[in-house]
């Protein structure tokens, strides 16, 4: 069983274009209750992280958003709220709550979750971190992989190795954690966790298909689970300047000068995903393992994964169009009024507006104040390139 004392770390940041124009600038999708369950994304991360914290969880996310999250996590006490002055990518953000954790008790392992993911199989993503931080506690960067269910072009992928047990994570390493490196090379890894052998960038379609012909495969969640002192000391052999910025700014967190050293020291850190920070080169060492997990995840990435999310749920009762009718199977979010014949179809209304379909099928509707979207599903994934207009068009009030 892990020993480690376990700090859940929250990044809450991204504009989620793909969900334009529920998700915008300053109301990002993580803000949002997509699936009508009465709670934001980030409510719901928490809600599922809080019970396995030792520590209570931090949440980074971007400064014009910070009192908005103060706000909605006013209710779960001893919730950390960090703000970042501008958006830096991911390794900032989880380099600077590794650096306030590695503060106060160097020891402690980290797990970084996403805020604005859905997870069905609470359960099953327990055991899942209680593995990863068995592993971390050996000196891995583990992450959770997802068993893929068809051959995604949305997703990255992690290959994992063909050895079965621990390819010895202490040859070739960079770490300065010289101990941590020694015990992760000494010891295999868990049951149920593996080596890594690469991460793969989101492919084209053929490409996916061959993946999942081997079964080495699974989705990148963008789940990581390290020591944080492992995570910082890895980052400093890597990317040197970011590891000290973020140990730096920690170090004055909570001092008079705390406000002073964020300004000096953010706008500099490498701006950098921790994919291509740490994973894909300590993958390359031997450094990473991974969680095959099954627990029903989805980064609810595009109206097509939050239409496919709504189906899988009981239809709203009381709500006209929300089921079937005539022969029309419609998904209503909100409050708008649906009437709907010989149609598969969901609608995202915030007006009174009265809205009738016939004859359509696979799409969503989304009904706002001051933009109307109407979109097939099974190009869900082009909406960011049309809201990549709206500056040159003069429309960036809409974004």
């Amino acid at each position: 069983m892990p020993q480690a004392p376990f700090v859940p770390v929250i990044p809450a940041g991204g504009a989620g274009t793909r969900l334009w124009p529920l998700s915008r600038r300053a109301r990002p999708k993580f803000l949002l209750d997509l699936t009508g369950e009465g709670r934001s994304l980030l409510q719901g991360t928490l809600a599922r992280l809080a019970p396995l914290a030792d520590r209570p969880p931090i949440v980074v996310t971007g400064a014009a958003h910070e009192a908005a999250v103060r706000e909605q996590l006013a209710s779960h006490s001893g919730v950390r709220v960090v703000g970042e002055p501008s958006p830096r990518d991911s390794m900032p953000a989880i380099a600077l709550a590794a650096a306030l954790v590695e503060r106060e008790d160097p020891t402690a392992v980290i797990g970084s979750f996403a805020a604005d993911h859905l997870i069905g199989d609470q359960a099953a993503f327990r055991e899942a971190v209680r593995l990863a931080r068995e592993a971390a506690e050996l000196g891995y960067l583990v992450t959770l992989g997802i068993t893929p269910t068809h051959p995604a072009t949305g997703f990255g992928y992690i290959e994992q190795s063909a050895e079965e047990e621990s390819p010895g994570a202490g040859a070739g390493a960079g770490a300065a954690d010289a101990g941590a490196a020694a015990d992760a090379g000494a010891h295999a890894l868990p049951r149920g966790v593996r080596p890594v052998a690469r991460f793969v960038e989101k492919p084209e379609r053929e490409r996916a298909e061959r993946f999942l012909t081997t079964g080495r495969f699974l989705w990148n969640a963008g789940m990581f689970v390290v020591r944080a002192s492992v995570l910082l000391d890895e980052l400093a052999a890597q990317i040197p300047p970011l590891a000290r910025g973020a140990r730096e700014i920690a170090a004055a967190h909570g001092t008079p000068e705390q406000a002073e050293v964020l300004e000096r020291v953010w706008p500099h850190l490498t701006a950098i995903a921790i994919d291509h920070a740490l994973a894909e080169p300590l993958a390359a060492a031997g450094r990473v393992a991974v969680v095959p997990s099954s627990f029903g995840w989805d980064d609810v990435g595009d109206f097509a994964a939050l239409a496919r999310q709504l189906r899988e749920r009981p239809a709203p009762a009381g709500v006209e169009g929300s089921e079937d009718r005539g022969g029309g199977d419609v998904r209503v979010l909100g409050s708008a009024a649906v009437d709907a014949v010989s149609s598969r179809a969901t609608v995202y209304g915030a007006t009174d507006r009265h809205i009738a379909l016939v004859g359509l099928d696979g799409i969503s509707i989304v009904d706002t104040e001051d933009a109307l979207l109407v979109l097939a599903d099974e190009q869900a994934q082009d909406l960011s390139a049309l809201v990549a207009r709206l500056e040159r068009r003069g429309l960036g009030h809409l974004r």
